[in-house]
């Protein structure tokens, strides 16, 4: 089975979760969710607005806008939309629920914010990671690793010249 429609189809083929609504694309075309790799580079590279720790409430997927409803557990970054430690609303560019989300479980995702409309934003190249303590270190670390190096931080402090 491919592991890129993960949301869309249980282990025996069969979807398992309420929140696999619709895994199909606004075409008609199967779902794919790109797999992107939680790494200092992408972090770096793709420069989130936003980092949080947050535990899944609720997946919608009616109409237009499918949303997930999250508890903000921790704010490890935040650039333009204030973030409080409570519910919000976290919304899909597309209907393929990219990156996947399951109800109750507790993740580290990183996104974008849409400063007009104050909106945090999943989008294809989000990342949703099951939390584990290490990986808030490591973005903590990574952040402060970016912001002493700005364009150069990519090269992680191999040289220091």
């Amino acid at each position: 089975m491919d592991s890129n429609n993960l949301h869309c189809r249980g282990p025996h083929g069969g979807d398992t979760r309420s929140n696999n609504l619709h895994c199909r694309g606004p075409h008609g075309d199967r779902c794919r969710c790109k797999t992107v790799r939680m790494t200092m580079k992408t972090y770096l590279r793709n420069n989130y607005n936003y980092v949080i720790r947050a535990r899944v409430k609720e997946v919608r997927n009616r109409g237009l806008e499918p949303t997930a409803v999250v508890e903000v557990k921790e704010v490890l970054k935040s650039s333009l939309v204030n973030i409080p430690k409570e519910t919000h609303t976290l919304y899909y560019s597309s209907s393929c629920l990219c990156p996947p989300l399951s109800p109750g479980e507790e993740y580290l995702i990183m996104g974008y914010e849409n400063e007009e409309t104050s909106r945090l934003l999943l989008i294809d190249t989000s990342i949703a990671q099951k939390w584990k303590d290490k990986l808030g270190k490591k973005v903590k670390r990574w952040g402060q690793l970016g912001q002493g190096k700005g364009r150069g931080g990519q090269r992680g402090g191999l040289s220091r010249h």
